[in-house]
């Protein structure tokens, strides 16, 4: 192997961190609305809050009941399987992934997007072997538990992880566990959001991971 750090592994959140999806996050949000009843256009103005604010503070913005939540959450899922085929790899992504492989890092994808998505997408792009293991979670809130639960799994230790993900809640489980992260700045929250919750280190280019894990 040939890196020179004691990190060796890589967890990647999937939608907005390595799956350019936030544009099609972004129309699904207007669907789930209607579904629900939601009276009002779901528009720029009100995407912009979102990506500036926690994925718990939703519910209260836009008078969702909690009691609906499960059933966004699944219907989100099913529509975004419905629309992946459009769906880009993020911008530098690509490469950046072939180029850590490259330097003998252990790459692995964490989602709580269907398996099935991320799947067809790491085969269509043909960046599958690319991946040591590929796992979703269902469990919005509860990545914590499912980044301690796969790095045992695979017997990882977590000196020697990084997650990278594009979500405060990315920040909040790695946060919760001593994970290191290095938070990616093109995803669905916006950098100003994610500086303010101890993001570990904000990258704005795909490439930059490379550089910021020679620091940690």
């Amino acid at each position: 192997m040939n890196v020179m750090t004691k990190k060796t592994h890589i967890i990647f959140d999937f939608d907005g961190t390595i799956a350019d999806s936030i544009p099609v996050m972004f129309t699904i949000v207007g669907e789930l609305a209607q579904k629900i009843g939601y009276e009002k256009t779901i528009t720029e103005s009100d995407w912009q809050w979102v990506r500036e604010h926690g994925l718990k503070e939703i519910p209260r913005k836009f008078n969702i009941p909690l009691i609906k939540i499960p059933y966004l959450f699944m219907e989100g899922r099913r529509l975004m399987k419905a629309q992946m085929f459009s769906v880009p790899p993020c911008k530098g992504i690509v490469e950046t992934l072939q180029n850590l492989k490259k330097k003998g890092y252990s790459l692995a994808i964490l989602s709580s997007s269907n398996r099935d998505i991320l799947q067809e997408f790491i085969l269509r792009y043909d960046i599958a072997s690319l991946f040591d293991f590929v796992h979703s979670e269902l469990n919005i809130f509860g990545k914590d538990k499912a980044l301690t639960s796969l790095m045992k799994q695979y017997k990882i230790p977590l000196s020697e992880a990084v997650y990278v993900g594009d979500e405060l809640r990315d920040i909040e489980a790695s946060r919760a566990i001593g994970l290191d992260i290095i938070s990616v700045g093109w995803g669905l929250n916006a950098v100003d959001l994610l500086e303010r919750n101890n993001p570990g280190r904000v990258v704005q280019k795909a490439r930059d991971i490379a550089d910021i894990l020679t620091l940690l």
